[in-house]
């Protein structure tokens, strides 16, 4: 369970009050999507052997 001291350690921390929503809001919705996706069965994600991604690569700017 959350409470005031978790909120207090994030502003110690140097979160300010948007960051601290942005996270809860996208840890929320990782959350519940991902509740969404095991519900309906659908099988995980498989990253086929052969996928590059640019951003893992050495020069993604």
């Amino acid at each position: 369970m959350i409470d005031d001291s978790d909120y207090e350690s994030l502003r110690q921390a140097g979160w300010d009050e948007k960051g601290i929503y942005e996270a809860t809001a996208l840890i929320s919705f990782f959350n519940y999507s991902g509740r969404m996706e095991a519900a309906s069965g659908l099988p995980m994600d498989q990253v086929p052997e052969n996928a590059k991604f640019a951003e893992a690569t050495a020069d993604y700017r």
